[in-house]
């Protein structure tokens, strides 16, 4: 009986379940005659909804931001793991000032990486940063400008 209870706070603890799962998945124990059969069961149901749970999402990130003094060309390189129905990517100076806007639009996900570019020859030398924000996602990344 105790390895049984063990057994079933285990699944518990495992897979997540709440109080009321655990009233009814302990009715269940009581009224069954093989109680370490369904303790067993309990077990591997909460081991596989824990390797669901540990899958890996892919998350949207800024991949890299250059800035080519040759031409004053910024780019800043995106991996977004889902599309955005509208999505803006800004560079702010250090006092939060928003001194160019890169892109304002929708932006769709899938397999490569996109490139965003714009001139930044009406800019000083400095610290700036790289702001996108989109329906889902806010990331930042920081980049400098020397010539």
């Amino acid at each position: 009986m105790k390895s049984t209870i063990t057994s079933l706070l285990l699944a518990v603890a495992i897979a997540g379940l709440s109080a009321y799962d655990l009233i009814a998945r302990t009715s269940i124990l009581r009224s069954s005659k093989s109680k370490s059969l369904v303790a067993a069961t309990q077990l591997q149901t909460a081991r596989f909804a824990r390797i669901l749970n540990d899958t890996a999402r892919k998350a949207s990130r800024i991949v890299g931001v250059s800035f080519d003094t040759q031409s004053d060309l910024l780019t800043v390189r995106l991996d977004l793991a889902e599309s955005q129905s509208w999505m803006e990517i800004s560079l702010f100076n250090m006092l939060g000032k928003r001194v160019k806007e890169i892109y304002r639009g929708p932006a769709q996900a899938d397999d490569t990486v996109r490139d965003y570019s714009a001139t930044l020859s009406e800019l000083p030398n400095g610290l700036y940063i790289v702001s996108v924000q989109g329906s889902n996602i806010r990331l930042a990344d920081k980049v400098f400008i020397i010539r």
